[in-house]
C-alpha cells in the first residue's frame, strides 16, 4: 500500500524543486516536466504532482486528448493490461506506466496500467485520476466509464457516480450496468443520510419495486463482462506458461475483442506477429488489419456523433474529417503493401481497386479490377467496378461490354444485376442513344421502382412522349 499525500507532506527539497518548476512552467515547460516527473517517481503517492505532470503533458501535446494521436503509439510498445493487475511489484509498474505516458500521453493502455497498479496499492485517488484521464482521451469508452463510476462510488462521491451513470445511458440507453450503478449510488446516499424511505435520489432513479427487479435481472444479463474477465485471466495464465504458443495470443485477442477493448485485441495480435512462428503468418496480419480498421471505424463513429450533437463546432468537424482520412491512409498503405508482397492474391487487388475507384483514380484502378476477375469470389463485383471505371473515363463502349456480361451471366434480378443494367442505360444515355437507354431503365423499373432515380427517368420519358 502507498499512502497518498499532499505536496506539503513531501520532503522540503522536493517542495523547493516544485516551486522552481512552477515558476518556469510557461518559459521552460520541458524543464518543469522533468521536475514533476522526477518527483512523481520518487513520491508516487503525491497525486497533486501527478496532476501537474499530466496537465503539462497534455499541454505539450495538444492533439492527444482528441483520441487521434495514432493507434500504433497505443498498442505496439505498451505492456499488456493485466500485468498491472498481477504484477509482483506494482510500484515499479507505476513507473513503467509513467515512462510510456511520457512518450505518448494518449497511450490508453499505459493509463490503464497505472490504474491497475494503483488498485494493488490501494491508491484510490490515483485510480480515479487514471480513469478520468482515459475518459478525457476516449470519452465514449463504456468499460472505462463503468469502472470510473465504481471508483467514484468507492471514494464516496455519489453525485459523480450518478452523473457517470447518466452519461453511460446517453451512449447506450438500455445499459443495465448504468442503471445498477445509479441504484447502488442512490442506496449509498440514502444509507448515509439514514433516510431510506425519504431519499429523493433513490426515488428518482428507482421509481418502484418492479423497476428495481428488472434492473437486477438486466445486470445479470449484460454481456457477461465478469465471465470474459475470468476467461482473459485464464488465457493470460496459459500464455505465461507457453509464451511461444500463438493460439494463446489469438485467444487473448479474441476475448479482448468481445470485451470491447480493441486496443488490447490489436496489441496481442501484434505481439503474436513478433514471435518467430508468427512472422510469416498471413492470417495474423489480416486479423490485425481488420481489427485496426474496426478501431478507426469506432473513432469515426464517435466523432460523427459528437459533430451531429454540435454541428457548429469546427474542431469536432475537423477531428471527424481527420479520423476518416487516417482510416483511408492506413487502409491504402496496407493494401498497397499486401498487393506488392502477394501479387497473386486477387482479393487484395479488388480491395485496392475499390479504394482507388472511390478516390476517383479511375486510371490506376483498372488493372486491379482486370486481375481481380481471376478470383471467383469477387469476379462479378470486379466486372461491375471495371465497367463503372470505364464509364467514368467516358470509355462507354468498353463499359457496355462489361455490363452486358453481368446482364447475361446473372440469372436473377438482384441488386448487382440491377446496378449493371442501370449503368448500361446510363452509358447509352451518355452516347445520346435515348431509345436504347430507356429499354434498360425499363427493365430495372419493372423489377424495382424505387431503385436509385430510375422512376424519375421513366416518368420524364413518358411525360415527354405525351408532350
Amino acid at each position: 500500500m502507498i499512502e497518498e499525500i499532499p505536496i506539503s507532506a513531501l520532503d522540503p527539497r522536493q517542495v523547493k524543486q516544485l516551486e522552481g518548476a512552477d515558476k518556469v512552467l510557461n518559459s521552460n515547460p520541458n524543464y518543469a516536466k522533468e521536475i514533476y516527473s522526477a518527483v512523481v517517481k520518487l513520491s508516487p503517492g503525491c497525486l497533486d504532482v501527478r496532476r501537474k505532470l499530466r496537465a503539462l503533458q497534455f499541454r505539450l501535446n495538444p492533439n492527444s486528448s482528441k483520441g487521434l494521436s495514432g493507434i500504433f503509439g497505443k498498442v505496439t510498445a505498451a505492456p499488456f493490461m493485466f500485468r498491472g493487475k498481477g504484477d509482483k511489484d506494482p510500484a515499479q509498474t507505476i513507473n513503467k506506466a509513467e515512462d510510456l505516458i511520457d512518450k505518448s500521453v494518449a497511450n490508453v493502455i499505459a493509463h490503464q496500467m497505472l490504474v491497475d497498479a494503483a488498485k494493488n496499492l490501494e491508491m484510490k485517488g490515483t485510480i480515479v485520476f487514471g480513469l478520468e484521464t482515459i475518459r478525457q482521451i476516449n470519452p465514449k469508452d463504456l468499460n472505462n466509464l463503468k469502472e470510473l463510476g465504481d471508483a467514484y462510488l468507492e471514494i464516496g462521491d455519489t453525485e459523480k457516480t450518478i452523473a457517470i451513470g447518466n452519461e453511460i445511458q446517453k451512449i447506450n440507453p438500455s445499459d443495465g450496468d448504468a442503471e445498477d450503478l445509479m441504484k447502488r449510488a442512490s442506496v449509498a446516499v440514502a444509507m448515509n443520510k439514514g433516510k431510506w424511505e425519504e431519499s429523493e435520489d433513490f426515488r428518482t432513479q428507482l421509481k418502484d419495486e418492479a423497476e428495481a427487479q428488472s434492473l437486477e435481472q438486466a445486470s445479470k444479463a449484460v454481456n457477461d463482462s465478469k465471465g470474459l474477465e475470468d476467461l482473459i485471466r485464464q488465457a493470460y495464465a496459459k500464455w505465461e506458461e507457453e509464451p511461444e504458443n500463438l493460439n494463446h495470443y489469438r485467444q487473448l485477442s479474441e476475448y479482448y475483442h468481445r470485451y470491447g477493448d480493441l486496443e488490447n485485441a490489436i496489441a496481442w495480435i501484434q505481439q503474436a506477429r513478433k514471435q518467430e512462428a508468427g512472422k510469416a503468418d498471413i492470417s495474423l496480419e489480416e486479423k490485425e488489419r481488420n481489427l485496426t480498421l474496426e478501431y478507426y471505424d469506432d473513432v469515426i463513429d464517435q466523432w460523427e456523433k459528437q459533430y451531429h450533437q454540435n454541428p457548429n463546432d469546427f474542431e469536432t468537424k475537423s477531428s471527424w474529417e481527420d479520423a476518416i482520412n487516417n482510416r483511408k491512409t492506413y487502409q491504402k498503405s496496407q493494401l498497397e503493401s499486401l498487393v506488392q508482397r502477394y501479387p497473386n492474391d486477387f482479393g487484395y487487388r479488388f480491395e485496392l481497386g475499390v479504394l482507388l475507384y472511390e478516390e476517383e483514380d479511375y486510371e490506376n484502378c483498372l488493372a486491379h479490377f482486370q486481375l481481380a476477375q481471376k478470383n471467383a469470389k469477387v469476379r462479378l463485383d470486379a466486372i461491375l467496378y471495371l465497367g463503372r471505371a470505364y464509364s467514368r473515363k467516358n470509355f462507354h463502349d468498353l463499359a457496355i461490354e462489361q455490363f452486358n456480361v453481368l446482364k447475361s451471366e446473372i440469372q436473377i434480378m438482384d441488386d448487382r444485376k440491377k446496378e449493371a443494367i442501370y449503368e448500361l442505360g446510363c452509358c447509352f444515355e451518355s452516347m445520346d442513344k435515348g431509345a436504347e437507354a430507356m429499354e434498360e431503365f425499363k427493365l430495372v423499373y419493372s423489377a424495382d421502382i424505387s431503385f436509385r432515380d430510375v422512376a424519375d427517368k421513366i416518368n420524364a420519358f413518358y411525360n415527354q412522349t405525351k408532350g
